[in-house]
């Protein structure tokens, strides 16, 4: 009667007598030892403790398994010298050579690099989305929406990673880029021995239990994979339709308010306070505004359009050259931004030269014995008026729907042999031609009337002028022998020059 003894053979236990198990254990020991001591090397010896196990299975079922069986098992696999050559076996060393030994393979980090193969302008997006393991795009849309939100600040942090991110050239770039796995100085050897230990199992494979199972396999991965495709596709599809929604009315009031911008004001009377789109017109000249309006038109259109070109390659899945899209996309946003600049320095030198109108008058002479300074009534038009700003002691007002610019004159009171008044005009521009006509555009009413003389409070800018530090000063000589009395409302915004007993 013989010994059985239970054994774990590839996760299942058998029956096996000890002779039986002497023998398979010689077996599987003479195997290990003539392979390398690494992971391949147990993958191989993994194989085939299952391949024996199928076939113990296969030819004994339940039964206890005897050394016949084994030795059938053996013969039907092969001896270990048919599976590992003697000369590939790895021979005793020596105490020196021992102490040497292959380095192990080892597992390479995940390195942040710049994508060569899925880029737009710099391979940036491509590198985060290699790295965390998300789709390119979710960042190259997550750029342009912070872009427009950041007012520009994202485009420099980009430039930077560009800069700071090194671009992934070689094969192990890119696996450090997805976190891949290299192995160094594995032998050749132990691919030839797995090959043959290979070519040991290809009755099992072409086995019906190894189709069967396989198909099963291959129709589950199929159903998995087909239908997360559909949800992310779905999702992609949704998410595509919203964007191009978003992108389209945007861009729709963009292209309405640079197009139909000078149409509005006439609207103002009759459906609100459209005034204010002609606030630019007072400040930037026609070709300034022009230049605006371009530089406008790219800097906010040429995101929407980007996102527009996402949100339709989200929905419809087309292929096309993004580098080149990406490429002329920055070129024209990076114009829009040089045109922007160039335009606030055209504005900035509009301010360089100074312009100075004046006319002097003559008064009447009046038999009366004092002079009464008051405002005059007839001067403004009346209306519901409406404070909107100041800009450079300029007061921006509409006045039923009309933009008006006004300003505070600055009134001198001067005593002498003559009864005169002189009205001085100032102004700015990009020349002095342009300075004297905006000085001269402003309008300032004043009138006389035998010993009144009326006075506006404020002075307006003229429709065709643009808003370059205006100024007023209405500089009165008074006869000495003449009294004067001032409306208060005058009050604050005379100087007397002389001592203001003698009035």
């Amino acid at each position: 009667m013989n010994k059985t003894i239970n054994i774990n053979l590839d996760g299942r236990v058998f029956q096996i007598e000890e002779d039986a198990y002497e023998k398979l254990k010689k077996y599987l020991d003479t195997i290990k030892s003539r392979l390398s001591r690494n992971e391949e090397a147990q993958e191989i010896l993994d194989d085939i403790e299952a391949r024996i196990a199928e076939l113990f299975i296969y030819k004994s079922g339940q039964d206890i398994i005897r050394l016949s069986l084994v030795e059938e098992i053996i013969e039907t696999i092969g001896e270990p010298s048919d599976i590992v050559d003697e000369e590939d076996a790895e021979e005793p060393r020596k105490e020196s050579e021992q102490q040497y030994s292959a380095p192990p393979p080892y597992y390479t980090r995940k390195g942040l690099y710049r994508s060569r193969e899925d880029r737009v302008f710099g391979g940036v997006c491509g590198g985060l989305g290699a790295y965390f393991d998300i789709d390119p795009v979710v960042f190259r849309i997550i750029a342009v929406v912070t872009t427009l939100l950041s007012v520009g600040a994202v485009p420099i942090v980009y430039i930077v990673l560009w800069i700071a991110m090194p671009e992934a050239r070689t094969i192990e770039q890119r696996l450090r880029m997805r976190g891949g796995v290299t192995f160094k100085d594995v032998s050749d050897n132990i691919k030839n021995e797995y090959n043959s230990v290979s070519d040991k199992f290809k009755t099992y494979t072409k086995s019906q239990n190894y189709r069967n199972m396989q198909n099963r396999m291959n129709k589950t991965g199929d159903a998995m994979a087909n239908g997360l495709n559909a949800v992310l596709r779905v999702l992609g599809t949704i998410l595509g339709i919203a964007i191009v929604l978003w992108s389209v009315l945007s861009i729709m009031v963009l292209t309405g308010v640079l197009v139909l911008k000078d149409s509005m004001p006439g609207l103002a009377s009759s459906v609100g306070n459209f005034y204010i789109t002609n606030v630019p017109d007072y400040f930037l000249s026609h070709l300034d505004l022009t230049l605006f309006n371009i530089a406008a038109g790219l800097l906010i259109g040429i995101p929407f359009l980007i996102i527009l070109y996402l949100g339709l390659k989200l929905i419809f899945q087309f292929k096309s050259n993004g580098k080149i899209i990406g490429m002329t996309a920055l070129g024209l946003w990076l114009a829009g931004l040089v045109l922007l600049f160039f335009t606030a320095l055209r504005v900035v030198k509009g301010f360089e030269d100074e312009g100075t109108m004046s006319e002097t008058h003559q008064l009447m002479d009046t038999s009366a014995e004092a002079i009464y300074l008051k405002v005059g009534n007839d001067s403004k038009p009346f209306g519901n008026k409406e404070y909107l700003l100041e800009i450079n002691n300029l007061e921006l007002s509409s006045l039923d729907g009309k933009l008006i610019i006004e300003g505070d004159p600055r009134i001198n009171l001067t005593r002498g042999d003559k009864f005169e008044i002189t009205i001085t005009k100032k102004a700015r521009g990009i020349n002095e031609e342009e300075a004297e006509f905006n000085a001269n555009s402003t309008e300032y009413y004043w009138a006389q009337n035998d010993s009144i003389i009326y006075l506006d409070r404020t002075y307006m800018l003229g429709d065709e002028a643009l808003a370059r530090k205006q100024e007023v000063v209405v500089n009165i000589e008074i006869p000495h022998n003449k009294k004067l009395e001032v409306s208060p409302y005058l009050d604050r915004l005379i100087n007397y020059n002389d001592d203001s007993n003698n009035y």
